[in-house]
């Protein structure tokens, strides 16, 4: 087969990792998807794919396309996502160098990986119905805060300590630690897949660093009073034997440490993204929420479509190991592609009408929205029933929803590594003959 040359992406970097492009990148990313599967970006040793077909692949195929990043350095600094030398080096003395995240499951391959994840889906999977009442009612009890009727920014009544409340019961934290939580995750995910200044690094060195120490007080104390909390159950997987059917060995205290990190910020900042996707596909799609009112069995779908269209994780990083073909075109060794999640679920080849929310779509969960593979997301179950309370629970007692304004949505945080919406200002009006508290758990 002879192969192509790739083309080049009509849109530098500065352009492709800016806030004013990564708000609504679906124009940009859609030319892209027209013209070919794969385009390098500039000269730089980096490539986008953004075909559904092409991403299902790469997300699918870990032994040409890596997770390992501690492979990923020198790309990074070729394409500005790495600190300077000077940010290092203060990063490095703060105690909050970012590389102890190599560790975790995201960023391994197998059979590291295999086994990270065997770990923690035993975890996640095995507890996700003990949550579902304590969810309900966190989202009753915000939802009673508000008047009757008016308007709100509902990131900060609702998007935001949803999560944040879910992700601390679930660890077995005290609320005392609630605002550090946000403010650690908002601080880490700041450098994601963005220019970052000198100061960003190290300061997201010197959150890292905070969570660590926090967590390994935390760990430390299970180790000596165990609990059945998540933080409980991780130190416990510290002393374990090794699994007789698997051979896998013990959790060692530093990958239960980094696991708990990963989990805090994915665990708060994508749920926060993805309520606030869900609660922004309400109010701007004139007659849904009364649909889900008078049919919630589209409440699911209604998730899965706000996931296709607006992942909370636009895009994801694989270091390619040796030349690889994609469609005809060689993508060298030693290359980075970014794999565009959200541009693979708004393919027209592979959706009909591929930029609307439709609670009726075929197969309405075949999107790379949590992504595919053996990486795919493991809160994917947790994210889902957090999503779907909310649907349930803001359609049955609100009777009005719609944006305030032109400006009610803002995304300060948005980039290719987290989408950032950070206010959703909505007028509302409550109903009248339902209240929160008259409703069963999961009624």
């Amino acid at each position: 087969m002879k192969h192509q040359t790739c083309p080049v992406a009509p849109v530098s970097v500065e352009e492709l990792l800016s806030n004013a492009l990564q708000i609504s990148p679906y124009e940009a990313l859609g030319q892209l998807q027209q013209d070919a599967p794969v385009h390098q970006v500039g000269n730089l040793p980096w490539y986008l794919v953004t075909r559904y077909d092409v991403c299902n692949r790469v997300l699918r195929d870990a032994r040409n396309f890596s997770s390992e990043f501690r492979e990923f350095g020198g790309q990074l600094a070729a394409i500005g996502l790495a600190p300077s030398a000077a940010a290092r080096a203060r990063m490095i003395e703060v105690g909050g160098d970012r590389g102890m995240m190599f560790e975790i499951l995201l960023h391994r391959d197998p059979p590291a990986h295999s086994r990270q994840r065997r770990l923690i889906n035993h975890v996640l999977t095995a507890r996700t119905s003990r949550w579902e009442g304590f969810i309900v009612a966190q989202v009753r009890r915000l939802i009673e805060k508000l008047e009757v009727e008016g308007e709100a920014d509902f990131m900060e009544a609702l998007a935001v300590p949803l999560p944040v409340a879910v992700i601390a019961d679930i660890l077995g934290v005290g609320e005392d630690v609630v605002g550090s939580i946000k403010q650690w995750s908002d601080t880490s995910v700041k450098v994601a897949a963005r220019l970052c200044s000198d100061e960003d690094w190290i300061a997201a060195a010197a959150a890292m660093k905070a969570q660590s120490d926090f967590f390994e007080g935390e760990l430390r104390e299970r180790l000596e009073n165990p609990s059945d909390d998540l933080v409980g159950v991780l130190a416990e997987a510290t002393r374990g034997a090794p699994d007789p059917e698997t051979g896998d060995q013990p959790m060692n205290f530093a990958e239960a440490l980094e696991m708990l990190i990963l989990l805090l910020i994915a665990g708060n900042e994508t749920t926060t993204q993805l309520v606030g996707r869900v609660l922004l596909d309400l109010a701007k799609n004139d007659g849904l929420l009364e649909a889900v009112r008078n049919d919630p069995n589209l409440v699911p779908n209604v998730v899965e479509e706000s996931v296709r269209l607006a992942s909370p994780v636009p895009t994801i990083m694989r270091f390619v190991k040796s030349d690889t073909e994609i469609d005809g075109f060689i993508i060298p060794g030693g290359s980075i592609v970014s794999v565009c999640f959200n541009q693979a679920n708004r393919d027209a080849g592979q959706y009909q009408c591929p930029h609307a929310l439709d609670p009726h779509r075929d197969a309405v969960r075949r999107h790379l929205g949590f992504g595919a593979g053996i990486h795919t997301c493991p809160g994917a179950p947790l994210a889902r029933l957090e999503a779907r309370t909310v649907v349930r629970e803001v359609s049955e007692l609100f009777s009005g929803l719609e944006l305030a304004g032109p400006d009610a949505v803002k995304y300060e945080m948005a980039s290719m590594g987290v989408r950032g919406m950070t206010h959703l200002r909505l007028r509302y009006s409550r109903r009248l003959d339902v209240e929160a508290g008259d409703r069963p758990n999961g009624a």
